[in-house]
């Protein structure tokens, strides 16, 4: 059967429009969820049961939802959580200590300790996995949140790393190979595919690795990175997508195939490419399943895997707050400001993102570490 003629004009074009990127999400209001970014004494510590929004703060650093827990990295080495599905949600301890000096050993949670950890990712079985910079080692939780909660290395380390150092040795190179003999070099940002299969920046050797689902939890080399500081990892369609900025004031985000290895750079430039007018501060990563969320200085911007950007949150004011301004007050998206001191350098990127259920959880520190929740749908 003969097609129409207007069937045919239809076909051709079709196939000619150009792919429309998905509709950024719409952030409506912002509001402090925990913490408390104008807390006066940095140096004071939570305590194991208060309530998120209590005083002093806790450290909040990486953010990662498992349900309707949201667990996170607190100042290196500890990971808290918190039940959300809770009448009244509390802070708890899932693991880890600071003490007096820095260690790394696996075990029981409650016992297990951690250097700096840099970077947490849900496996499939509710397991959870995590790199620790300062031992050079990959680590997993089982059963994080039941009676039998225990921390086991998985690669860089089989015993307890004293004292830590990334110059350590026994543990430090660039070898791949069973866990228990692969040398890595600064282990960061951790995530995982729904095989089970674990990947992670070898910050050191520059390069993407995984874990694989083997009982010697091989390790192998996924891709070599261009030069940069990396600041988070993110799965999304069975693609990693990595945020960094280098040395020449570009920022970057890049997208690796881990079947094949394949580097795709999704937008590079300097902060006018990420829509900015001050020097490139790129950070944070997350995703709603269709794009990526990062931050440039103040503002929150959504990215689409093909390059499209678009601020959608904050008012590009990050230094301080101005007069004024109650931080624990809901405001417009728009006007939200976000407060977001330097911490590169202890913490492994300035600001933290994750996403779940319509709303975009920004995790920053001004004199102390505070959550912001924006809805974004």
């Amino acid at each position: 059967m003969k097609r129409s003629r207007l069937a045919i004009g239809l076909s051709l074009i079709l196939a000619m429009a150009p792919t429309i990127s998905p509709a950024a999400p719409q952030c409506t209001i912002g509001e402090l969820f925990a913490g408390a970014p104008d807390y006066a004494d940095p140096a004071e510590r939570a305590k194991d049961g208060q309530g998120l929004l209590a005083v002093p703060p806790l450290g909040f650093r990486s953010l990662l939802f498992a349900g309707d827990k949201l667990v996170t990295t607190v100042r290196g080495p500890e990971l808290w959580y918190s039940d959300l599905a809770a009448a009244t949600p509390v802070l708890k301890r899932l693991a880890g200590r600071e003490g007096d000096r820095r260690e790394s050993r696996p075990g029981k949670c409650n016992d297990a300790r951690f250097g700096n950890i840099s970077g947490i990712a849900l496996l499939p079985d509710g397991s959870i996995a995590g790199a620790d910079q300062e031992a050079n080692n990959l680590f997993v939780v089982s059963d994080p949140f039941g009676p039998a909660c225990e921390v086991a290395f998985l690669a860089g380390a089989t015993k307890p790393q004293v004292p830590l150092s990334p110059g350590t040795p026994d543990n430090v190179g660039d070898a791949d190979g069973p866990g228990a003999r692969a040398l890595l070099r600064g282990p960061d940002w951790v995530a995982a595919l729904d095989d089970g299969t674990i990947y992670f920046i070898d910050t050191g050797n520059r390069k993407l690795k995984k874990i694989l689902t083997d009982p010697a939890h091989t390790v192998a080399t996924v891709a070599t990175l261009p030069d940069g500081a990396y600041y988070s990892m993110v799965a999304l369609d069975g693609k990693l997508y990595t945020i960094a900025n280098n040395a020449s004031s570009e920022g970057f985000l890049l997208e690796i195939d881990p079947g094949s290895g394949a580097v795709r750079e999704v937008k590079r430039g300097r902060s006018d490419v990420w829509l900015g007018s001050r020097a490139i501060n790129l950070s944070g990563l997350a995703t709603d399943g269709t794009g990526l969320f990062t931050t440039q200085s103040g503002e929150v911007l959504y990215v689409t895997p093909d390059g499209e950007v678009e601020s959608i949150a904050g008012n590009g004011t990050y230094v301080e707050f101005q007069p004024g301004y109650d931080v624990r007050q809901p405001h417009p998206a728009a006007e939200l400001q976000l407060w977001t001191r330097p911490r590169t350098s202890t913490a492994g990127a300035n600001v933290f993102l994750a996403y779940n259920a319509g709303n975009l959880y920004l995790s920053a520190v001004g004199v102390t570490s505070y959550v912001e929740r924006i809805a974004c749908q």
